[in-house]
């Protein structure tokens, strides 16, 4: 890891910003000595210097380590460890660690300093431009086969307070959630928890009665595998004014679901791709009818628990205290979400360690036989003539945007709303991860993201 002033190199897992949290001066331990008192307020100016110098540095926190596998994990964590393991992750093994960054070294260079023509040496320049620029706040991983070619963090978590981003920040992930959901569902179906038709079973009949009291005729026709893949032609709930006036109220699953359960159909289930979070809210209530257990308990069940993703969870609440609070735009606080309304489609919070180490678990196979990941990554519908959510991208897949970079298979998805976005990039035959997360809307994650992946890619 290097100081963003100086370049020193420090200990991975040191946080680039390490203020007292009170900001007292140490206390000298020869009592009134005169010589002490002396010391004592040497020590009180050196500690004032240093703070100032760390209030310089605090929108600008860098974290990066050159060639080197392993320790992507802070020791230095922004909120409280044992609530976040009880909030996110009831389930976690301590010696079911992914082999994501546990490995040792192998043929890693030894060196403190990255050499100035490295991938990890063009990305910090990249990501400290930006940030002394006001053009990005958040966090960034990069990973390459294993090795950590940039860890990053810049700007503040709460501007109020001046708690610094990190790379162990907590953020909501918003879309990324979707991916999520969908491997819950795949695996659910691998479970035999499904009906016969697996997928392509009406959703209606794990609907009625405990989320709607009829079917709606034009509901009849929609599948699971099109409330998954934006092809069920039910309008996005995310777009309703009721919608966005409640997003800081809490509320059930059945009371999202009526929201738009009985509005016009955007087309013909199956005939288009529009996307609509409708579709995962309707998946979440599926997952919970077949299950009998909430959303977040499948998911520590079947994914966070079994991986290991300790910082990853779903909460009808908020996230864990100390978590990235939300802005339109640096300065613009956005409101305050409430789990419950985000759901299935949008609610799941995570740090950018556990993005990579998700998807690192489908090269691996440790999120679900190769069969269901190759079945993930599939191309389930094509894109519009513009792509999929206006991104680069011939087809959406079960969460996943289908796309190629230079020649080479990508898998992504973005996330957008209230205050934060993010994208996560995954190039499977190559074993690149990329993840950008961020508490500030206006952030251009998903050109940040492909430009680290370009890096990442021609190194």
């Amino acid at each position: 890891m290097f100081s963003a002033l100086t370049g020193a190199a420090v200990p991975l897992g040191t946080p680039a910003i390490a203020e007292s949290a009170t900001g007292a001066a140490p206390t000298s331990p020869d009592g009134d000595h005169p010589a002490a008192h002396k010391r004592h307020r040497d020590k009180q100016r050196q500690s004032e210097r240093e703070r100032q110098r760390q209030n310089l540095l605090r929108d600008v926190t860098l974290a990066v380590t050159p060639v080197q596998k392993g320790d992507t994990d802070s020791r230095a964590l922004p909120y409280n460890w044992q609530k976040t393991d009880a909030v996110a992750n009831s389930y976690n093994n301590q010696d079911n660690l992914s082999d994501i960054t546990s490995r040792p070294a192998q043929n890693a260079d030894s060196s403190s300093a990255t050499p100035d023509d490295s991938p990890g040496a063009k990305m910090q320049e990249y990501l400290r431009d930006l940030a002394a620029d006001d053009k990005f706040t958040g966090s960034v991983l990069v990973m390459r086969r294993g090795e950590v070619l940039a860890r990053f963090a810049a700007g503040e978590a709460d501007e109020d307070k001046h708690i610094p981003n990190r790379p162990d920040t907590v953020y909501r992930v918003m879309s990324i959630t979707k991916q999520f959901t969908s491997m819950i569902m795949l695996k659910l179906r691998d479970q035999g928890k499904l009906r016969r038709r697996g997928l392509d079973s009406r959703v209606c009949p794990y609907l009625v009665p405990a989320y709607i009291k009829a079917c709606p005729a034009a509901w009849r026709p929609i599948t699971i595998r099109e409330s998954l893949t934006h092809t069920s032609g039910i309008p996005n709930v995310e777009k309703l004014p009721s919608y966005l006036a409640d997003v800081t109220r809490p509320t059930t699953t059945r009371q999202l679901i009526q929201k738009f359960v009985n509005l016009p159909l955007d087309f013909e289930p199956g005939t288009s791709w529009k996307y609509t979070n409708s579709g995962y809210v309707v998946a979440g209530a599926i997952i919970q009818a077949v299950t009998h257990k909430p959303y977040g308990a499948v998911l520590q069940e079947l994914i966070t628990g079994p991986l290991n993703l300790r910082n990853t969870g779903y909460s009808r609440g908020y996230p864990p205290e100390g978590y990235a609070k939300g802005y339109f735009t640096l300065g613009s606080p956005a409101p305050v979400l409430n789990g419950s309304e985000l759901f299935a489609a949008t609610g799941i919070y995570s740090t950018v360690d556990d993005i990579a180490r998700w998807d690192r678990a489908f090269g691996s196979y440790r999120v679900a036989p190769p069969a269901t990941v190759k079945q993930a990554f599939t191309p389930q519908a094509p894109c519009p003539s513009t792509g999929c959510l206006d991104l680069p991208s011939t087809a959406y897949a079960f969460g996943w945007l289908v796309d190629r970079l230079q020649g080479h298979r990508l898998r992504y998805h973005p996330g957008l709303f209230m205050g934060y976005t993010a994208s996560n990039m995954y190039l499977p035959d190559d074993d690149i991860q990329v993840v950008v997360l961020s508490n500030v809307q206006d952030t251009d994650t998903a050109g940040i993201a492909r430009h680290l992946a370009t890096l990442a890619l021609d190194s």
